[in-house]
Order: C-alpha cells, then sequence, then structure tokens
C-alpha cells in the first residue's frame, strides 16, 4: 500500500476485530477472500463507508459451508467488534455481546494490530469496483431491507438458491439442522407486476398500465422512495450484491422485478430520461461484473434478460438522442462481453414468448 495511503486510513479508517475465528475459514470484505490461519483477528485500515463483509465455514472433508454476511457504513475510526459462535458457526454481534467487554477491547486495539491484515488497496482497482458496484445505496436503505443488522440471509445450496422453482419451505440449513421457511430478515420492496394498474381502473387503464408500467413505477417512487429514483436503484445494487456475492435467492427475485419494471415503462422514459440513463450506467456495470457462466446460467435463464433488453429498446423515444445513443453504447457492451446482440425489431419479427400478454379482464 502506499505510505501516504496508509498515513491517511491510518487517521480515518475503521477496524473489524473478529475473535474466536476457526483456522481454515473463509472470510471476506467487498471483492477480497481468504482462507484465514489461527492467529487472524480482523481487518483494519478500512475505507469509511459501506462494505460487506461475509464468511463460510469449510468442513473437514474440505467442502466449503453456507456463506453468510452483513453490510455496514463503517464511519471513519469506528471499531466494529464481532466473535464466532462454533454452536451456530455463525457470528455474535455486538448486542450478543457483554459490553463491558467491548469497551475494552476497542481500547485495546493496538493489541491486536499485527493479528490484522490492512483492507486491500494495492492496487485499488478493486476498491473503486466496489464503490461504483455500490454507490447509490444508502444508510436508510440498508436499514430498512436489511434491519437484522444488514444481515443477509441465505438458503444452503447455491445451485437451488437462484431457482424460483425450488421450494423454499423445504430447504435446509446444515448449521442448524432445521428447515429454512424462508430468507428471513430481508424486506425487499414488496410489488406485484401482475398488478401495475390502480384500484377500480377500467377495462383500457388495465390493458395499457399492463403493457406499459410507469403508473407502477410512480407509485413505488412516491410511496416507497420518497420521489427519489436513486434510491430505486439503489436497491436494484443491493439486490444485486445479495445475490453476486451472497448467492441470495430474494435478491435474485426483487433484482429480476426491479429489472422487468423499470425496462417496462415507455411514458415514464419520456418523463425522466435522466433516470433510465443512470438505470442503464448501474445495469452495464452489472453485468460487467459476471463471470460469463452466472450471465447464462443466471441471469439469463428463460432469456429473461435478452426479452427485457428488448423491451427497453422498443421504449426509448427516438426522439431522445441521449438515451438512443446511451441504449447503443449498452449493446456494444453486451455485443463485446458476452458475444451477443440485442436484435432490432427491424431485424427480427417479434416472437410470441418476447410479446406482451393482453390482460385477461375475468380475472380482475
Amino acid at each position: 500500500m502506499d505510505q501516504d495511503l496508509a498515513n491517511q486510513l491510518f487517521e480515518i479508517g475503521a477496524f473489524i476485530l473478529f475473535l474466536d475465528v476457526p483456522a481454515n475459514l473463509e472470510f471476506g470484505i467487498d471483492y477480497n477472500a481468504w482462507t484465514i490461519g489461527p492467529l487472524f483477528k480482523g481487518v483494519k485500515l478500512i475505507p469509511p463507508g459501506l462494505h460487506f463483509i461475509y464468511f463460510s465455514a469449510t468442513s473437514k472433508e474440505g467442502k466449503e459451508g453456507i456463506r453468510t454476511g452483513f453490510f455496514h457504513f463503517f464511519e471513519s475510526r469506528e471499531i466494529l467488534v464481532r466473535e464466532w459462535n462454533p454452536q451456530t458457526e455463525d457470528i455474535r454481534d455486538e448486542t450478543e455481546l457483554d459490553p463491558n467487554q467491548v469497551e475494552r477491547l476497542r481500547y485495546n486495539i493496538r493489541e491486536f494490530d499485527r493479528n490484522m491484515g490492512p483492507y486491500p488497496l494495492d492496487p485499488p482497482i478493486y476498491y473503486d469496483r466496489w464503490k461504483k458496484l455500490t454507490n447509490y445505496i444508502t444508510p436508510g436503505l440498508v436499514r430498512r431491507i436489511l434491519p437484522n443488522n444488514g444481515k443477509v440471509s441465505h438458503l444452503p445450496d447455491k445451485t437451488a438458491d437462484l431457482n424460483p422453482d425450488n421450494d423454499v419451505a423445504t430447504a435446509k440449513d446444515r448449521r442448524l439442522g432445521k428447515a429454512i421457511e424462508k430468507e428471513e430478515g430481508m424486506e425487499f420492496t414488496d410489488f406485484d407486476l401482475r398488478k401495475s394498474f390502480p384500484k377500480g381502473a377500467t377495462g383500457e387503464e388495465v390493458t395499457r398500465w399492463s403493457l406499459d408500467k410507469s403508473w407502477l413505477a410512480r407509485e413505488l417512487l412516491k410511496n416507497a422512495y420518497h420521489n427519489d429514483y436513486k434510491t430505486m436503484l439503489g436497491e436494484l445494487q443491493l439486490a444485486f450484491v445479495c445475490l453476486l456475492m451472497a448467492q441470495n435467492f430474494s435478491g435474485f427475485n426483487q433484482w429480476k422485478h426491479l429489472v422487468h419494471l423499470l425496462c417496462s415503462c415507455s411514458e415514464l422514459i419520456e418523463e425522466k430520461p435522466d433516470m433510465f440513463i443512470e438505470f442503464m450506467d448501474v445495469l452495464q456495470f452489472q453485468l460487467n461484473e459476471c463471470p460469463e457462466d452466472f450471465y447464462r446460467d443466471i441471469l439469463s435463464e428463460n432469456n429473461f434478460t435478452g426479452i427485457m433488453l428488448k423491451t427497453f429498446q422498443r421504449n426509448i423515444p427516438k426522439s431522445n438522442q441521449e438515451l438512443v445513443k446511451r441504449y447503443k453504447k449498452l449493446n456494444k457492451f453486451i455485443q463485446r462481453k458476452f458475444d451477443w446482440e440485442i436484435p432490432n425489431d427491424e431485424d427480427e419479427d417479434e416472437n410470441e414468448d418476447d410479446a406482451p400478454v393482453i390482460v385477461d379482464l375475468g380475472e380482475y
């Protein structure tokens, strides 16, 4: 690490003190992960701001266990104390520890210095990527969506996590030896894409707002995001990080729902072009962070990404050159990274799978 940067972080950097951790645990913060040894006591010189701390135990046979983690906004010079609980193979936070002991540990933090690794900033590229991946996420958003001290709950099997057809209620948590009824403590904004019209809507309005989901997006912006579209984009980012780094089922579903919503708002795109330019910025960076197999097997399952981006293409007004230019940039990026191009309407007739569904009024 550059000495000037080290000196700066010495003055403002935060700490996570992690006690009684077993050797061979996978421990990570943001994009960095290690298999730790018996002397490990945590991480120091953490840049203030949002970070994701995660870990997973390894069995005697070398099999990696469930990845568990939590988000935390570190203040300058903050010292966060966590302790390993061998019974649950999870961590105890400060609410479960003796407050007097926690204060003594903070006061004597220098005693642990040689057993704490510095936050990796040499080179700073990974930290820069992390900041860009999470730049819309606010402390308030984390508190609302993850009220259990920022903890991301989980399902045990990575392949099962990301299949919406699996019965979540039957998944087994190996650490606790019991069934998981739900990913508890996950409070993503709830909305139904199939009910994207106001109560009492006429048949014409039901059809209109089922095809163009601008009414639903406006309602969410007003009622859930305090008319701040950046907070909505923050939830899109939070859902994606939960998916990418914690293989989280709820994050996967919420990411898909928000992408579907934002790609289906033809009227709102004309009203708020800046919102959708920033949406494309967020989406392109997220896709750039995906390994090719992750994109192919998960994000593009049942051609989800392709259908959504084609829908989005149709909703971009040709009169707004800034939107058109940004979409072309997104298209070129996808073609370069995944060797796949979003088809133009003139190049391909709309097939039945891509076509919008007209709502059956008999259901309402």
